[in-house]
């Protein structure tokens, strides 16, 4: 019976908050000036942790007096800094933004090829920004990495710079980029007029208590200076995680735990030999990288090699290899719908993916000996919260679960302008 009686319960008073912000957004004056942060490596899990070492004007601040959504993730698998701040900034997903990773394969010269050349196919916030003030809006953004910096920002900044620290020396990189990020609203005067200004930062929590700790102070001292800049009902702060995390070394065989290596290279090695005793003869595999088979278009062609004999005959084969749970090809994950590969759905894009997908089991490792690729496949992914503070936002705690495409959105309806052009996300209050 306590279940059946505190599941209503929660939901009301989640519904009945939800209420409670939409008509906060309504009525309030829009903020002014936006900083949207972005955090590498940030887990709930290690902010609830270091907890005792933090002041009371940076992490305890946010969530004590924001609103905090608890419970964030992804809408797709394998999240890295690139694809997360590029879904942070459009509110969608790779599928449409075409931000698949840090790098990618290109179909043409079969070589990696990198985000950093501002890929996005879609608008930003910020772009969305520029085009409802008639480009009076001025976007910045700072980042300890070049397609941090470049992807927040959109294709219409004013401004980004980059701080990658040396290999050699320690630097307090985070710091630096809240220095450069107040000298920047001091000069610029950014929320100074009746014009929405937007800031995007993205910052490295690090993995241990002394990194959460720095970052802490980084962060009060940033929201003490522009609460004295601008006013805390003039600013709206969203902070969340780019969900990705440095992968913990687990010797899964010291436990007896399953596990193994899966060569993709040599996967694609057996595929081709396989594939060749079907039609004859020929490179029908012609590169490999990640998790990812592409298929020799021209081959195919000559041999008049239908795409749905070759994609099913290749499933059938790579579907009885040690390790491999399912196989996916690049028109099932276009033309599918249903739940169950939704978020594989997301994950992909035509021009940037290959034509078979392989998901391993996990515990077992995707290796590429060529590159030195080395992925731990594992389903589960570390919590974090996603959170929202000033302009009038009254303190709340949300359990339910939501995905960070509706970031977006949300600030869009704070600052009453359009949400970006491949957004399909609700604003979450």
């Amino acid at each position: 019976m306590r279940n059946h009686l505190y599941l209503p319960i929660t939901l009301l008073a989640v519904l009945g908050w939800h209420a409670g912000a939409q008509a906060q957004v309504d009525t309030r004056q829009a903020p002014r000036l936006v900083v949207s942060i972005t955090i590498d490596q940030l887990r709930s899990d290690y902010l609830e942790t270091f907890a005792t070492n933090y002041s009371t004007e940076g992490f305890k601040r946010l969530l004590e007096e924001g609103a905090v959504f608890e419970n964030a993730s992804y809408p797709f698998i394998d999240p890295d800094r690139a694809s997360a701040i590029a879904t942070v900034a459009t509110g969608t997903t790779p599928f449409y933004h075409s931000i698949t990773g840090l790098q990618w394969l290109d179909r043409n010269t079969l070589r990696p090829t990198s985000c950093s050349d501002n890929q996005l196919a879609v608008t930003t916030i910020g772009d969305e920004l520029k085009i409802a003030t008639n480009g009076s809006a001025k976007i910045f953004a700072y980042a300890p990495t070049q397609e941090m910096a470049i992807i927040s920002a959109g294709h219409t900044s004013d401004g980004i710079e980059w701080l990658t620290p040396s290999k050699k020396v320690k630097t307090p990189i985070n710091q630096d980029i809240t220095t450069k990020a107040l000298a920047c609203v001091s000069e610029q005067r950014l929320g100074a007029d009746d014009t929405p200004d937007l800031l995007c930062l993205s910052y490295d929590a690090g993995t241990s208590a002394e990194s959460y700790a720095q970052l802490d102070q980084t962060i009060g001292t940033l929201i003490s200076s522009l609460e004295e800049h601008v006013g805390k009902e003039r600013l709206l702060v969203v902070l969340t995680s780019t969900g990705s995390c440095t992968a913990e070394k687990i010797d899964y065989n010291r436990f007896h735990i399953p596990t193994g290596q899966f060569e993709i290279k040599r996967t694609a090695n057996l595929l081709n030999m396989y594939l060749g005793a079907l039609w004859g003869q020929g490179q029908y595999i012609e590169a490999s990288y990640k998790n990812q088979l592409f298929f020799n278009y021209q081959l195919l062609e000559s041999k008049r090699i239908s795409m749905t004999d070759i994609i099913q005959r290749s499933q059938e084969f790579l579907c009885q290899l040690a390790g491999v749970k399912r196989v996916y090809s690049g028109l099932q994950l276009i033309n599918g719908t249903s739940n169950d590969i939704q978020k594989v759905r997301n994950s992909y894009h035509p021009q940037r993916c290959g034509d078979l997908l392989i998901e391993v089991a996990p515990g077992w490792h995707i290796q590429h000996e060529d590159t030195g690729y080395d992925k731990l496949s594992q389903l589960s992914t570390p919590s974090f919260p996603i959170i929202f503070y000033g302009a009038g936002i009254k303190a709340t705690r949300v359990q339910r679960p939501v995905t960070t495409d509706r970031i977006a959105p949300t600030i869009s309806k704070a600052i009453r302008i359009r949400a970006p052009n491949a957004c399909t996300s609700e604003p979450l209050f």
